[in-house]
């Protein structure tokens, strides 16, 4: 992946609360999240009248800084991504100069979804659907030679009828080493710093999963996250990343355990080699459920 001058914006501008990007003006609203590097608003059309929802991420970085290069990846990846069915479709975007040379603004314009992040769900089943639904993304990814780098549940959506897969500030090249991961949820051969492949992003989805299943808890973590201190939680990775085997989750299937074990393998040679093979053990496990509940 490169980036260069040719995302840069030519007719598109950022006045007060208001941008417009691909020639349509947008208002910016509240702001819904704060990262590290950048940060995400609601927004609506100005000549909707305020019945449109969409979320708006901004980057505000010198050209050539880090943060630069990590927009210019989440634009790539979004314009290569776009016509896949599971992952959150950038709708514009647009890189704005600034009167100084060294300040920039970035616009990134998608819908707004739910994210799994906010939601609280239990059901087996809608998890599987789950599983099978981002896989199906990964699958169209790995295709491409592309990996997400940073899976975890902040980072998926639901439109109401199907899982998305979204924020691709992270995304690298298969065989890459990634520049950012989540502790909580990567692979340890990605916070080794080592070369990562589309397995390093089903070994995240698979605690992601885990923590559904568990009520909120990590693996090695007696009670959910939200409950335990800061330095517990990190003992609880720490346990993980170096090695000891994650346990199955009492009260899940078998099926649903060997599943999710086997994407949570410590050597990623031992997990699956391809989403699709992941996504087709979800698929059969929502079938088996739907003929138990036909009995």
């Amino acid at each position: 992946m490169t980036s260069d001058n040719s995302f840069e914006g030519k007719k598109d501008i950022s006045c007060g609360n208001g941008v417009i990007i691909n020639g349509v003006a947008f208002r910016i609203g509240e702001m819904i999240h704060h990262g590290s590097d950048s940060r995400i608003f609601s927004a609506e059309l100005i000549e909707s009248g305020g019945d449109s929802a969409f979320v708006i991420k901004r980057y505000c970085c010198p050209r050539d800084s880090e943060i630069w290069k990590k927009a210019m990846r989440e634009i790539e990846a979004g314009i290569m991504l776009r016509r896949c069915p599971n992952i959150v479709p950038m709708l514009g975007y647009s890189v704005l100069s600034g009167t100084d040379s060294a300040d920039h603004e970035i616009f990134i314009l998608f819908d707004r979804v739910e994210c799994l992040d906010e939601m609280r769900i239990h059901d087996t089943r809608l998890i599987m659907e789950m599983c099978r639904d981002i896989c199906n993304a990964l699958e169209y990814m790995r295709k491409r030679r592309l990996i997400h780098c940073d899976i975890k549940p902040s980072n998926i959506y639901y439109d109401g009828v199907k899982w998305l897969l979204g924020d691709f500030g992270s995304v690298c090249v298969s065989g890459e080493a990634p520049d950012y991961c989540s502790e909580g949820y990567c692979s340890p051969e990605a916070i080794r710093g080592e070369r990562c492949d589309v397995r390093s992003d089903i070994y995240s989805l698979g605690i992601s999963m885990y923590r559904l299943l568990s009520g909120g808890r990590l693996p090695f973590c007696a009670v959910p996250c939200s409950e335990t201190d800061e330095a517990s939680v990190y003992q609880a990775i720490g346990r993980r990343l170096s090695g000891v085997e994650i346990t199955p989750i009492p009260d899940i299937s078998e099926d649903v355990n060997s599943l999710l074990l086997k994407m949570c393998r410590f050597d990623s040679r031992e997990r699956f080699r391809k989403p699709s093979e992941v996504s087709k053990r979800a698929e059969n496990i929502i079938r088996s459920d739907s003929s138990s509940d036909n009995v």
